[in-house]
């Protein structure tokens, strides 16, 4: 339900603020007060296109806000959050309109599509007038209205079970269909991709190791040149080399060890290690200066590494990855056995579930025309006390493509009088008639919401006892949810829990739209000019004053 409604800027209002409570609110004035505009407001919170005789003067804003009580509506919170939307039990929902006819749409200090905000309309907001494009003028809410009626909402869960099992085997079919359909069409690529990495035959560090061994045989000549320079340095004998000179030296110090200290002594100690590792060193580049250069093995080498990069870059991944490549095309042309034998089995349990969907919509599509019977006689009999005595209400029920709520599209259907022909309720022209029919099917069918639903033109052209009927509706209405009615009934506005009056004032500074919450006395002199015109008189006030009374 809306807590508050704020408009700034729009037409000839300036700003207005309403606390809006539950039950019935009515909305009374003159013709031509402005009432419409704050209908015209919540349509356009509602997530209706702006029209362009409502765009605000240059540089101004038009800002429509309401808060909205959202706490019953748990797949409305869920999808808000899902948005990143931070919400509580309470939401503010703002429409920002510019001068040149755009708009934004906000929820909770969020920009968001107005997709998102007919979605929030669709589940909080329910506007019944000629011109709305929603509530029961959408033919996709009809079937809600008939399933929320009649008394088969456990058939209704099992039937949204099956379909939630027989979509997720379905998706699943499709995806391994997918699969196996995608392994066949390139059954010859992986076989081909397959060839070439067995003869490759990746092994794991090989690359590194062949780029080394590559960079040394193509280099061996450098190597050996300088190599064998240090041998050189080490072992020649004139000039003496460094093993030499260790040794020459070492056999000096050799001969007088015995007078050496023991301090010296370790130091000589020290030197001979050094000379054997010196040595040691001296036979490993010896063996390495060696180098035999085998054109064939550098050819091979150069060869495999090449083709390590080429079946790479093909694959795009890394060189070390190339034995995992391998071995998930392994595993994708021996699984295709496996996939095969899964679509079947999925095929099998996908029949069994659509048998299941089958019986049971039909179960579903026997209870909706059993009680579309029970709520068409229902609705009809409404009719009378409402001035549409020539009325007629016909649902009509139609195959259609098969959904969660079954195979079935749902279509209220009136003929309003004898001679026209039984049509949509969409097509009918007349204001009032739409929302006193709208009036009737909400009365009839809902169980229990927490929206608010709103009617306009809803008296049009009654008085009298009809008025009351009319009146005694929308209060039981209220009684469930917050209904708002904009009216010209007195017999209505006395049974409104809440009373606003939207008046037209004229001055120096121009001619601007305020509304004002009636109580007491001003609730009583409201009814009374509804009731008498302009000039009220005392009868007026005291029958005003009569029925207020008879509404409580």
């Amino acid at each position: 339900m809306i807590r508050n409604l704020s408009i700034n800027n729009l037409l000839l209002i300036e700003n207005i603020e309403m606390d809006i409570g539950l039950g019935l609110c009515v909305l009374t004035g003159e013709t031509g007060a402005g009432k419409s505009m704050i209908l015209e407001s919540l349509e356009l919170l509602s997530g209706r296109r702006v029209k362009s005789n409502i765009r605000p003067e240059k540089d101004k804003k038009t800002v429509i806000a309401a808060s909205v009580d959202i706490s019953k509506y748990k797949k409305l919170k869920d999808h808000l959050e899902n948005l990143d939307i931070e919400i509580e039990d309470e939401i503010i929902i703002k429409r920002i309109i510019n001068s040149d006819g755009k708009s934004k749409s906000i929820v909770n200090d969020s920009l968001v599509s107005l997709t998102t905000l007919k979605e929030i309309a669709n589940n909080t907001i329910e506007v019944h007038s000629q011109f709305s494009e929603q509530g029961l003028l959408d033919n996709s809410t009809h079937i809600r209205t008939l399933d929320d009626f009649g008394d088969y909402q456990h058939e209704l869960k099992k039937l949204s079970g099956i379909w939630d099992q027989y979509d997720k085997i379905k998706k699943e079919y499709q995806e391994e269909k997918s699969n196996y359909e995608k392994i066949q069409n390139q059954k010859d690529e992986y076989n081909y991709d397959l060839k070439e990495l067995k003869s490759l035959n990746p092994i794991k560090n090989e690359f590194l190791g062949l780029e080394k061994k590559k960079k040394i045989l193509k280099n061996s000549r450098k190597i050996s040149e300088n190599i064998n320079q240090v041998i050189e340095n080490f072992t020649r004998e004139d000039p003496p080399g460094i093993e030499n000179l260790l040794s020459r030296n070492l056999s000096i110090l050799n001969q007088i060890r015995d007078l050496l200290d023991n301090e010296t002594t370790k130091s000589l100690d020290k030197l001979e290690s050094i000379f054997l590792d010196i040595s040691e060193i001296s036979k490993i580049f010896e063996s390495f200066s060696n180098i035999e250069v085998d054109n064939n093995s550098l050819e091979n080498i150069d060869d495999r590494v090449s083709l390590y990069k080429r079946l790479s870059k093909k694959h795009s991944t890394e060189v070390e990855n190339l034995s995992l490549i391998l071995s998930e095309l392994e595993r994708k042309i021996e699984s295709t056995e496996d996939i095969r034998k899964n679509i079947e089995s999925l095929k099998v349990e996908l029949e069994k579930v659509k048998d299941q969907y089958t019986n049971q919509s039909e179960i579903i599509t026997e209870l909706r025309v059993k009680y579309a019977d029970i709520l068409d006689k229902k609705i009809n009999s409404e009719f009378p006390d409402l001035k549409l005595e020539n009325a007629q209400f016909k649902t009509l029920i139609h195959d259609c493509e098969q959904s969660f709520i079954g195979k079935d599209k749902v279509i209220f259907n009136i003929q309003t009088n004898p001679k026209s022909n039984m049509g949509e309720i969409k097509s009918i022209s007349s204001g009032g008639e739409l929302c006193r029919i709208a009036l009737a099917i909400k009365v009839t069918a809902e169980k229990d919401s927490s929206s608010t639903m709103v009617f306009d033109e809803v008296d049009s052209g009654i008085g009298g006892a009809v008025s009351t009927a009319v009146g005694e509706r929308l209060r039981k209405l209220g009684q469930k949810r917050q209904v708002l009615v904009v009216t010209h009934s007195p017999q209505v506005a006395a049974l409104g829990s809440d009373h606003f009056l939207v008046k037209k004032i004229t001055d120096h500074h121009g001619t601007k739209i305020k509304v004002e919450k009636l109580e007491g006395e001003e609730k009583t002199n409201e009814i009374a000019r509804m009731l008498s015109g302009k000039q009220i008189t005392n009868e007026a006030v005291n029958a005003a004053k009569k029925l207020i009374e008879n509404s409580n």
